[in-house]
């Protein structure tokens, strides 16, 4: 197999890749838009014109049609945008046309362009009290942190119209707001009931112009002050060419057929603003080029042809993906596995990170992830060592634990059970800013991913029983690290040991089912005579390797007579068996509220207990609804859910399983 990785790595072209991150940067491809549908035709003529079977679907996207757990959405488009300060003198500070992201995404139309309105400053933060008496209506303010904390109160109860902002999400350690002073912030609102929300509008402006408003506002009143005469405030007229309408979700769908009906997929989302480059022009670039690759190596009977099929798909993020699966639910048990191609050709000089395989999650042990860095290791043969007898890589690469940032969250999801990997880069100094245009992307890194991604796709195509003990070696090598890490983490720390031992024996099962995972490759008669034995003594190997870690945990803190005895016991309350009602995770909690006061507050109380626990609800959520397979109590979901995330708490994962009761679309077994 490796003989074919080489020739298709080498037949990868990473300055095509880049033409289409060129050619695909020029669409505004905010989800469910015209802008998003002109790039997704142009992919699909571009494929076709290589000679790959290709087509568009179209899924309803409006505020009624649920896919799965995920509520759509009305689709948006926008012809122009424009923001002018005229008091005190005119400038223009936002205009669409020059810069997409210079209005907030989704915005209603207006036309203020005849009547400037007020600009009030809202900086002491987003709780309503700290403006008490403060006169918001008919005018427009100005925000300076993230602007969904006011929408409750500033708009539809105090009136204002809309808003502009300067806010810039800061990541520790990777971006402060002077990096990207004269940057612009992505920012979008995401509308769930537009009949019953303010149909309001907004403008992005950079940090230097933000700072120059908030100066100038603080200037007009303290002027205005000592003279009255003179205006308290600046001025602004606008206009926003816009509409939001029942309209369509658009997925590009391509297809490499195999010799039987089973698949793997790659998939990488196309929406994002223009230009919207790394994130994520690169990946969708990638994908094309991985089937353009297959296809032709096959033509040219370089390769062997396929086994199994491999399906593309370029999707809206999250929506696209929900909108697909619910669409095709009667191909999905032939979808063995998946490849989530996300954020993948950042300049690493330019302030991105490694290039990084974010692994399975627990609930659903994979080989996917040793395949996937199987084919890194051949990619990363570049450069002859100092040694000369090694190739060693001329780009930083990491195969991480598992993350739910991207569509793999849904497909990783066991009622799904497309195991997917996500080829990815973070940190990321541009992300969701204007900042991310094609000087941020190296073709050389678009040749590295799309050539893991290609090789990845062939692998599991054509996966031999010859191939098995190399990619168990990985999961091996994978296994190693973590007990490394959780030794030293015990050690250094000094954990608890009956926690360090439960999270031992967590990775030790979830490492013996990654092994066994190996039989949905073959046939039962191929498996039992070629591959049960090798399994088996790799899995012998990493049942060795957590026995001797347990015995020098015990050495070293001279613990001989510990006796580890799992806790399987939990107060009745939380012996209770959830079952889910539907399938998928839950994309966005509050779309199950419907304007409900009570499952509002259930809803809020549920987020604030998470914010105590310093944790992700997006992420702890998920991690529970995958273990929620119907069989399960609420006390031992708790516990896998909590190993894995290493933070949170069992009354809050009682408190989240018991919203999803209210919400009606989990039920307690009898």
């Amino acid at each position: 197999m490796r003989e074919y990785l080489d020739i298709i790595r080498d037949a990868v072209n990473g300055e095509r890749a880049y033409t289409e991150v060129l050619e695909v940067t020029n669409f505004h491809r905010i989800q469910a838009s015209t802008g998003y549908r002109a790039a997704a035709e142009h992919v699909v003529k571009k494929l076709q014109a290589d000679g790959i079977s290709c087509q568009m679907l179209q899924y309803p996207s409006d505020e009624k049609t649920w896919y799965w757990a995920s509520k759509s959405f009305k689709e948006w488009d926008c012809k122009s945008a424009w923001c002018d300060l005229v008091v005190p003198q005119r400038k223009r500070i936002a205009d669409f046309r020059a810069n997409n992201i210079a209005v907030v995404q989704k915005s209603f139309p207006c036309d203020y362009s005849n009547t400037p309105l007020d600009v009030v400053m809202l900086d002491k933060g987003p709780d309503e009290a700290a403006y008490e008496g403060l006169d918001l209506k008919g005018k427009i303010v100005f925000i300076r942190d993230a602007f969904n904390p006011y929408m409750e109160w500033a708009f539809s109860k105090r009136g204002a119209v809309g808003f502009i902002t300067d806010f810039m999400r800061e990541v520790p350690g990777i971006r402060a707001r002077s990096d990207l002073y004269d940057i612009r912030n992505y920012t979008s609102f995401w509308w769930k009931d537009t009949s019953t929300e303010p149909n309001i509008f907004g403008f992005v402006l950079t940090p230097r112009q933000g700072d120059e408003l908030a100066a100038l506002i603080r200037k007009m009143q303290a002027e205005h002050e000592q003279d009255a005469s003179k205006p308290a405030c600046p001025q602004v007229v606008c206009k926003v060419e816009s509409s939001v309408y029942d309209g369509y979700l658009d997925v590009v769908e391509a297809t490499l057929p195999g010799e039987t009906k089973e698949e793997i997929l790659i998939i990488a989302h196309l929406c994002h603003p223009r230009a919207s480059a790394n994130d994520n022009a690169s990946g969708v670039s990638c994908a094309m080029e991985i089937v353009r690759v297959l296809k032709q190596l096959q033509d040219t009977k370089q390769i062997p042809p396929l086994k199994r099929g491999i399906r593309m798909i370029l999707v809206p993020e999250f929506s696209g993906t929900y909108a697909w699966l619910a669409g095709h639910e009667e191909i999905l048990p032939n979808i063995l596995a998946g490849f989530n191609l996300d954020m993948v050709g950042g300049r690493q000089t330019k302030g991105y990170g490694p290039l990084t395989i974010c692994g399975q999650p627990h609930a659903n042990p994979a080989i996917v992830t040793d395949a996937a860095a199987l084919c890194l290791d051949e990619v990363k043969k570049n450069a002859p060592s100092s040694s000369q007898k090694e190739l060693v890589p001329m780009f930083n690469s990491h195969v991480s634990k598992y993350a739910a940032g991207s569509d793999q969250f849904i497909l990783d999801d066991p009622t799904v059970n497309i195991p997917t990997p996500m080829l990815g880069q973070w940190p990321d100094i541009a992300y969701h800013t204007a900042a991310d245009t094609a000087e941020c992307v190296d073709p050389a890194m678009l040749h590295k991913s799309a050539s893991i991604g290609a090789c990845y796709a062939y692998l599991l195509s054509n996966l031999d029983a010859a191939d098995v003990p190399q990619v168990l070696a990985k999961t091996v090598e994978r296994c190693a690290k973590d007990i490394g890490e959780i030794v030293s983490e015990s050690l250094e720390k000094q954990v608890d040991l009956d926690e360090t031992f439960a999270r031992l024996e967590d990775y030790e099962a979830f490492y013996l089912h990654t092994c066994a995972d190996m039989q949905t490759y073959f046939t039962a008669e191929v498996y039992d005579s070629q591959v049960k034995a090798v399994v088996s003594q790799y899995q012998e190997t990493i049942s060795q390797l957590f026995a001797q870690a347990k015995k020098t945990l015990l050495c070293v803190e001279k613990a001989e007579d510990y006796v580890y005895t799992p806790k399987t016991d939990c107060p009745a309350e939380y012996a209770y068996v959830p079952v889910r009602k539907y399938r998928g995770p839950i994309m966005h909690l509050d779309d199950f509220i419907q304007g409900n006061e009570d499952l509002n507050a259930a809803y809020k109380s549920v987020v604030a207990h998470a914010a105590e626990y310093k944790t992700s609800l997006h992420v702890l959520g998920a991690l529970i609804e995958y273990y929620m397979d119907g069989k399960r109590s609420l006390g031992e979901i708790a516990r896998l859910a909590l190993l894995e995330n290493r933070a949170g708490g069992i009354e809050l994962v009682h408190e989240y399983v018991q919203l999803l009761v209210k919400y009606g679309i989990v039920e307690v077994a009898a």
